[in-house]
């Protein structure tokens, strides 16, 4: 048990630290809807489409497994007009994931792939490109290494001006689990414009992780 003697022999504070890690995969997630006059026409084009995306596969050299069909929906198209439903087509719906690991090897292949794939299909209703980390224990590490560096950091200044000296580590614990985020997550419409934005890896793409610490150290006379 702590005696309040024990609790004024101790500085306690914070750090914190921040990263920006180079993604290592990316996943694509992408919805394809059709409308037509025939519930056959409708899937003819959606077929189209995924043909074109298997076909990208093939020009840059990525193997056709990371395409995943997650879903397909046949349904009909209706819309309110003069109080009252009336049809407007046949309607197909299909979604498709696809994941990628990036390497130092693979990297060119994957920076063509995402670049050419939003302009390939044109019954795409949305994509969106996510990019993020496999394998990150040694950036996990990292992070906890200089929040903890920083709250020693602040421990010896704030030591010196008390005129006393840090001689060890009493707790240390994480304040919240270690976030991690994309800084630049990139999200196409269908219907829009292209964006100009740049989508291809690694460029102005980052994964970042950020750590906070608290931490209190024993202190002793000079």
């Amino acid at each position: 048990m702590s005696t309040l003697k024990e609790k004024e022999y101790i500085i306690s504070l914070t750090g914190y630290s921040r990263i920006f890690v180079k993604p290592n995969y990316f996943t694509i997630d992408i919805s394809m809807e059709c409308i037509s006059n025939t519930m056959e026409n409708s899937l003819s084009q959606i077929n189209e489409n995924m043909a074109n995306l298997y076909r990208l596969n093939e020009l840059v050299g990525i193997e056709k497994d990371i395409v995943n069909v997650v879903d397909l929906n046949f349904d009909l198209e209706y819309e309110w007009k003069n109080k009252t439903y009336v049809f407007v087509g046949y309607k197909v719906e299909q979604q498709v994931t696809i994941e990628m690991d990036v390497t130092n090897e693979n990297e060119a292949k994957a920076k063509t792939f995402v670049s050419r794939i939003t302009g390939l299909l044109s019954k795409m209703k949305r994509c969106k490109i996510n990019y993020g980390l496999k394998n990150k224990k040694e950036h996990l590490a990292k992070v906890r290494e200089l929040s903890f560096l920083d709250a020693l950091e602040k421990a010896e200044q704030y030591a010196k001006l008390a005129g006393v000296k840090i001689v060890g580590t009493n707790t240390i614990s994480d304040i919240e689990p270690v976030e991690e985020y994309s800084r630049s997550n990139v999200q196409y419409e269908g219907d829009s414009p292209s964006s100009v934005e740049d989508t291809n890896l690694p460029n102005g793409k980052k994964i970042i992780l950020e750590n906070t610490v608290f931490v209190t150290f024993d202190i002793g006379k000079k």
